[in-house]
């Protein structure tokens, strides 16, 4: 990872560095969403129609809460009630769209998720300006042999159907092709695919699948 942005997540993964507050990482959130809808500063109406046109982006909102409250509310009396509150969402997002993403996960800002369906993230580390499609699992494999969950880098796209799982290391920039199967270490700027995984190209910019059209949200 980039140090400074892919090492900086949301709770501190490396020792010694700020993580950015919990406002900037949402602010990147929602910056990547209205920038794919061709907008990067909507005024309130149409940010609001925008969310509530997203799934993805309603679950993205309910994780950054309620890794809030699991990692920053420690007053009792507001921390059962607001806990209550985040557990209620989380199960929404889970039965209305299929999107599950554990508040322990450690996740930069700007992660899009543009599809709903299927989505799994355990409790991984991931860097900034990510990108998941639906039907992608990233966690830690069943079983005896199971070891630790991945750690993502900044502007990783990784596409439909893919699974992600062990503790490895994905690089920056890596894009993951559909249906890929991940389960070891990937450098930076690859492009893969397939089951079993094929390195198809290296040195590959990623951007167009990252940012689109568009390019990335002004900082």
């Amino acid at each position: 990872m980039t140090e400074g942005k892919g090492e900086a997540l949301e709770a501190g993964v490396t020792a010694g560095v700020q993580p950015p507050c919990r406002f900037a990482l949402l602010r990147r959130d929602l910056q990547r969403y209205f920038q794919a809808e061709g907008d990067g500063y909507p005024g309130l109406l149409k940010a609001l129609r925008i969310f509530l046109d997203t799934p993805g982006m309603q679950a993205v909102v309910v994780f950054r809460f309620c890794s809030w409250v699991e990692r920053s509310v420690r007053l009792r009396l507001l921390r059962y009630p607001l806990k209550v509150i985040a557990y209620v969402l989380q199960k929404l997002c889970i039965i209305l769209w299929g999107i599950s993403i554990d508040d322990r996960a450690q996740i930069g800002g700007g992660l899009y998720i543009g599809h709903f369906g299927g989505i799994i993230i355990g409790p991984v580390k991931m860097g900034r300006d990510c990108s998941v499609a639906r039907n992608v699992a990233i966690g830690r494999r069943a079983g005896s042999g199971a070891s630790g969950v991945p750690t993502i880098g900044d502007r990783v796209w990784i596409g439909a159907g893919s699974l992600l799982f062990d503790g490895i290391t994905v690089g920056d920039g890596v894009t993951i092709g559909p249906l890929t199967v991940v389960g070891r270490n990937l450098p930076s700027r690859v492009l893969v695919m397939g089951n079993p995984m094929r390195l198809l190209r290296k040195n590959y910019d990623n951007s167009a699948e990252v940012y689109g059209k568009a390019g990335p949200p002004a900082e």
